[in-house]
């Protein structure tokens, strides 16, 4: 349910009061948490506005029991949150609050009139075989939400079709799915790659590698800071939100084969510039600085997927 508060609370007590009940729940919510903030229009035309809103609702899922006041009161949060009843979308706020409000049937109709809006722009991003999960875990979050947080479609303000604010939803919980599962993944990959090498290095070079260790990783996060904006973009998309290349080309307008020459050159600029930084702890002919350049190279996507996540 929504939190409507005890105003409305009381409001929707009494809801046997005929004709400005509406408005008193519409204006409960309007005027909550501070000044009143008021409404162009007068009671009767408010009432008549309100009562149309509902007609309106109702004509469009006749399946959705929904009760009017409570949608009176949805619609003034609404308004109060920056709308305008004139130009909201009525119809979909209405699928809305049935959903808030656990409405008998709601969960079912907006899994069939958004349910492959959902699945298409999740499956674009992050592939047909974690669309599944990804998908269920976006529905959970729209409309059931957690002990911690509540049902994102709360957040639907009626400004735009709810098909296309579905799809942009859909689109950032993939992306942040990818954020959370691909880091993780590419760095155990990476870590067991390294693990692999590890197994035919040389004693010296296991030294160097946990002598330089940090030194390595604060020169990284400088060499990071002094990459264009753009290249920092690109290496962010690969390695943090596990983009593939092919589909960086699409965002970008190029080739595949011209994303992976900006990505290889992102990598060659920041090892070029790590080197640098690092060769006075050695001395520039010191046969170490060629050792410590594997080492970078080894380690560079790991440390990078662990700097861009927290920028």
């Amino acid at each position: 349910m929504i939190g409507f508060g005890p105003t409305i609370a009381r409001v929707l007590a009494s809801a046997s009061v005929a004709g400005s009940s509406l408005v008193l729940a519409y204006r409960a919510q309007l005027d909550a948490g501070g000044a009143p903030t008021g409404t162009a229009l007068d009671d009767g035309a408010l009432q008549a506005a309100l009562a149309a809103a509902c007609a309106r609702g109702r004509a469009a899922f006749p399946e959705l029991a929904v009760d009017e006041h409570a949608f009176a009161g949805y619609l003034g949060r609404v308004v109060r949150l920056g709308g305008s009843l004139a130009e909201l979308a009525i119809e979909d706020l209405y699928l809305a609050c049935a959903c808030l409000t656990a409405v008998t049937g709601a969960v079912e109709v907006f899994g069939a009139r958004y349910g492959a809006t959902l699945r298409a722009a999740v499956a674009r991003i992050v592939g047909t075989g974690d669309t599944d999960e990804v998908h269920q875990q976006l529905q959970q979050s729209l409309l059931v939400g957690s002990e911690t947080s509540p049902p994102k479609i709360g957040s639907y303000a009626g400004k735009a079709p709810l098909e296309r604010w579905v799809g942009v939803s859909a689109r950032r919980a993939a992306l942040m799915w990818l954020r959370e599962n691909r880091t993780e993944q590419n760095a155990r990959v990476a870590a067991g790659a390294e693990r692999g090498l590890g197994s035919v290095t040389h004693p010296e070079n296991a030294y160097l590698k946990e002598k330089y260790r940090g030194d390595f990783e604060a020169a990284l996060a400088q060499a990071l800071e002094r990459l264009p904006e753009h290249e920092r973009a690109l290496l962010r998309l690969h390695l943090v939100n596990g983009v593939s290349l092919e589909k960086i080309g699409t965002m970008f307008a190029v080739s595949q084969p011209t994303a992976s020459r900006w990505l290889a050159a992102a990598r060659t600029k920041l090892l070029d510039d790590v080197k640098q930084t690092l060769a006075p702890k050695l001395g520039k002919s010191s046969a170490e600085l060629a050792s410590l350049a594997g080492m970078v190279a080894s380690r560079i996507d790991l440390s990078l997927s662990t700097l861009l996540k927290v920028r």
